[in-house]
């Protein structure tokens, strides 16, 4: 073959080699919570890098997000260790919520759902946030859990009611982000989620904000309550290296000696 035909051979090589190594997914920035930092998607796959929360404790952390959510490896570049999350809370049994209060965690245990109710508004109109043009929808909820107070086997009621505002922006091409970030809410338990999921369908989307407000009061005590936010941000097309969503080769597996970051 000809000197300039074996080049020219090579060079198609490395170009072909080039796009393989990386794709077209998106990117964006989050604040939500104390948490900030750059997400990539690219199909079922993400990475989001915490660049700040958690009082400094999260900078620097990098979450993995494989196959839809099925996975979520957590790492940290500081002492190049990993751990596996999902695994992690299947251990201890505890499945990851959009916020604490849509459920009881020990010294209780729940024993049942009862008067689910979910309603959803649309409201007219488009609003601008963060320089991104949405629509905006209010999700609102309650409903009764029946608690076992574990060490006494004593019985009794917990009742969760909220709110979650969220103005949804319609991206070029359909997307589901990842890490919590999506049009969902979830509360740990199958009856209430199903029924806020058939609420949310008709809905289309990717929230460009979102507020979720929850209350909840155990028995005769006293309500407590909390707020979630979440913003997003410099939604834009990526070329992403396929590598980006895999554990560096160097890091050795470490679970955490305390309770596993939220899904935020």
């Amino acid at each position: 073959m000809r000197p300039r035909l074996v080049l020219l051979a090579c060079v198609l090589v490395l170009i072909a080699a080039a796009d393989a190594a990386a794709q077209t997914g998106i990117s964006y920035r989050f604040k939500a919570d104390t948490l900030a930092g750059r997400v990539w998607v690219l199909g079922d796959n993400a990475r989001r890098e915490i660049e700040a929360g958690e009082n400094g404790l999260a900078a620097g952390r990098v979450e993995i997000w494989k196959d839809g959510g099925r996975q979520v490896l957590i790492l940290n570049p500081r002492d190049r260790t990993y751990y596996d999350e999902t695994a992690w809370r299947a251990k201890r049994g505890s499945a990851p919520v959009s916020a604490e209060l849509l459920t009881v965690r020990e010294p209780f245990r729940v024993d049942g759902v009862e008067d689910v109710q979910i309603n959803l508004e649309t409201l007219p109109g488009t609003e601008t946030v963060g320089g991104l043009t949405c629509r905006r929808s209010v999700l609102t909820f309650s409903y009764q859990l029946n608690v076992v107070l574990t060490s006494a086997s004593a019985r009794m009621p917990a009742r969760i009611e909220g709110s979650q505002d969220v103005c949804l922006v319609q991206p070029p091409s359909p997307v589901r982000l990842p890490f919590g970030h999506a049009l969902e809410l979830k509360s740990g338990h199958p009856a209430v989620d199903a029924a806020i999921a058939a609420r949310l369908a008709p809905l289309a989307g990717i929230p460009a904000a979102r507020l979720l407000k929850v209350t909840r009061r155990i028995d005769k005590g006293e309500s407590v309550s909390a707020v979630s936010p979440l913003l997003v941000s410099e939604i834009q097309a990526a070329a992403i290296p396929v590598g980006r969503f895999d554990v560096p080769k160097d890091y050795r597996y470490r679970e955490p000696d305390v309770a596993a970051p939220a899904r935020k």
